[in-house]
């Protein structure tokens, strides 16, 4: 049983079966027919203490634990913002987009990438401060990194 005190509450309902039991024929193996009633005595208590007996009370207090995975709202509100970016990805002219991945994709630095396009670290500066506006209008989000004080827009591309 695992527990001194569960074995003996299942000898004192052995004891109790045996007193109710009313036997008519003689029992040809006494020991046998009182260690028999013990262990059904045994197996009824473990029976009616089984966990999966209580899985709904532990469904009810899961249901109040938060998941802290995505759901399909959040899945499709992102995905379809990275869409959006995407989106405002292509319509970057080279530069701006050679700027923007250079920096934040191969995480390049400001040299690196003025060195590798030919220009300025300022134009660096401004191409990455107009590309990252022009993808978060795209997104419908505020730029939250990079060059702070917006000062050109970027020139919209020849349809």
């Amino acid at each position: 049983m695992g527990c001194p005190a569960l074995a003996s509450e299942c000898l004192h309902d052995a004891w109790l079966r045996l007193g109710e039991m009313d036997v008519r024929a003689a029992v040809q193996n006494p020991e046998a027919y009182v260690y028999r009633v013990a262990c059904n005595a045994a197996m009824d208590r473990i029976r009616s203490q089984r966990p999966w007996q209580y899985a709904g009370l532990a469904d009810d207090a899961l249901d109040h634990v938060a998941d802290p995975a995505p759901g399909p709202e959040h899945i499709a509100a992102d995905r379809s913002e990275l869409a959006a970016v995407d989106r405002a990805m292509a319509r970057l002219p080279r530069r701006h987009r050679a700027v923007l991945l250079g920096l934040r994709l191969d995480e390049l630095s400001r040299p690196e990438v003025a060195r590798r396009q030919g220009i300025s670290l300022r134009s660096v500066d401004t191409a990455l401060r107009q590309a990252l506006d022009h993808c978060a209008g795209g997104s419908g989000r505020a730029v939250l990194a990079g060059v702070s004080a917006p000062r050109r827009a970027l020139r919209s591309p020849p349809p």
